[in-house]
């Protein structure tokens, strides 16, 4: 969850030297094994990818390579940005609208697909077998 919301922060994508500046602050660090999940640098760049939570992509004309990380198909099929945005509220004793731009953010994606619900609900299938 500190990933996604790390990524939804930086404007929906962050680069990987952004992602290691906050787990540096978590003291979790790359090439050291951390007591609960392993190796750090697998567990983002391998396992939560293949897992597709997160993507890990290579960013266009980055010479050296540079990457980047964006939420993946499973980490938005399974939770939103509310949600993220709610997780980091609690932790740092706040609530979710303190974080404005990120609130406005995540309640406009609940607003576009509670419209879409709407108009599904009251839209006639014209579809014919």
């Amino acid at each position: 969850m500190n990933l996604l919301g790390v990524i939804f922060m930086k404007g929906n994508c962050a680069t990987e030297e952004k992602i290691w500046e906050f787990l540096n602050k978590m003291r979790v660090y790359a090439g050291k094994r951390h007591f609960i999940s392993g190796e750090p640098k697998k567990l983002i760049t391998e396992d939560l990818v293949k897992l597709k939570y997160l993507e890990y992509r290579q960013v266009p004309n980055s010479n050296p390579a540079c990457y980047e990380f964006l939420w993946g198909p499973r980490a938005h099929a399974e939770t939103s940005k509310m949600k993220v945005l709610e997780f980091w509220a609690k932790i740092n004793h706040t609530v979710p609208s303190a974080f404005h731009s990120w609130y406005e953010e995540a309640l406009g994606g609940r607003i576009r697909w509670s419209v879409f619900g709407f108009l599904i609900s009251f839209t006639p299938c014209f579809i014919k077998f």
